[in-house]
């Protein structure tokens, strides 16, 4: 852990950018090269995520005994081929939280996943959860492994519906032979959105954790690249990239803009420290199903380089990434696709602030 902490201490803040635009440029590089898109999900499970289309719109509440709710809201990510569900509440002193759940249909594994990441727990520290989860008409169930620090839980939430706008959830826990054993149950109901807004509090000006405090000179920018595909073409991003309090994670979103019109939403991805493994992980989902995952590796004199393993249909992907920080404050993506021994560039461009257009 140590060793992890003082790599990251190390990195550039740069790097979740980095890893967004080039891993999204390259492989639409690839789609202008070959004149194809992306392999498709196959037709079994073309649409894997229509069931959850019934969680969108509105807010979901829970009122406890203490008196206190939360609400957990849904959000179609890019393609609609993955979910991003903010669950915001109220501790016992009244101090305001938030949480995440990603459900999105990863084409490596065939299954929708579930990544979570709840709030720092008095007593209990801040924790990650990766699993799976099913919805079968009027029924739905989460399994997974949530990771919070020293320990790994087994946790399995089980859904059942009474109408559109109501759904009883019992939510247990496996510690032994005797199986899944309940925690607790309550009743999630349907309202419209509230019209009032969070109030900043001292927990979120704290700034993120020192894990992924290296990346908060991004915050409050955009960024944006302009250059030229490997094979032939203009490339044009734009990246977005928000801390979110409590649940301490990265939310970047990355967009390619238009003259006219609303721009193409090309890919939500995290970042976050994951309580298991002591790594900073990044989790990316493209418009039209692509999936990518990686870590971060800190490189002698400083470039940073990333292996990034990507899941487009049934095809894996390689990648290789590597960048360099530049004098003048720029820096410079270099991206390979990997085959066998072979390298091929896709990419090599140079990334910078974008001033704010003036009055």
């Amino acid at each position: 852990m140590r060793s992890t902490c003082l790599t990251m201490q190390l990195l550039h803040a740069f790097f979740p950018l980095s890893f967004f635009a080039t891993f999204s440029a390259c492989t639409a590089a690839q789609e202008k090269s070959t004149g194809a898109r992306p392999v498709p999900a196959p037709a079994n499970v073309a649409d894997p995520l229509a069931s959850f289309a019934r969680m969108v719109g509105g807010e979901w509440q829970v009122t406890f005994t203490s008196g206190t709710s939360m609400f957990d809201t849904w959000h179609w990510g890019p393609g609609k081929h993955s979910l991003r569900v903010v669950t915001d509440g109220q501790g016992a002193g009244g101090e305001p939280w938030r949480e995440l759940d990603v459900v999105y249909w990863h084409p490596g594994r065939k299954e929708v996943r579930l990544l979570n990441m709840h709030r720092d727990v008095p007593g209990i520290g801040r924790g990650v959860g990766e699993g799976t989860i099913r919805f079968d008409s009027d029924t739905a169930e989460a399994v997974l492994d949530l990771y919070q620090p020293g320990v790994r839980r087994m946790l399995r939430s089980r859904w059942t519906f009474d109408g559109p706008d109501q759904y009883h959830e019992i939510l247990s826990e496996s510690t032994g032979p005797a199986g899944f054993q309940t925690l607790v149950e309550w009743d999630r109901v349907r309202f419209d959105k509230r019209s009032q807004t969070r109030p900043v509090t001292d927990g979120e000006s704290l700034g993120p954790s020192q894990h992924l405090k290296v990346f908060e000179p991004l915050l409050a920018r955009t960024w944006e690249a302009n250059g030229k595909w490997a094979a032939e073409g203009a490339l044009r991003i734009q990246t977005t990239v928000d801390w979110v309090p409590y649940a301490d994670y990265f939310y970047v979103r990355v967009i390619v803009p238009t003259n006219d019109g609303e721009p193409t939403h090309l890919l939500d991805a995290y970042v976050y420290h994951h309580i298991g493994t002591g790594a900073v992980r990044c989790l990316a989902l493209l418009n039209w199903g692509g999936v990518y995952e990686g870590d971060v590796t800190l490189l002698e004199g400083g470039a940073l380089q990333l292996d990034l393993k990507g899941y487009e249909g049934d095809r894996i992907v390689l990648h290789d990434v590597r960048f360099d920080f530049e004098k003048d404050g720029t820096v410079r993506y270099r991206v390979w696709s990997i085959e066998g021994a072979e390298r091929t560039l896709l990419l090599d461009v140079l990334h910078k602030k974008l001033e704010p257009k003036r009055d």
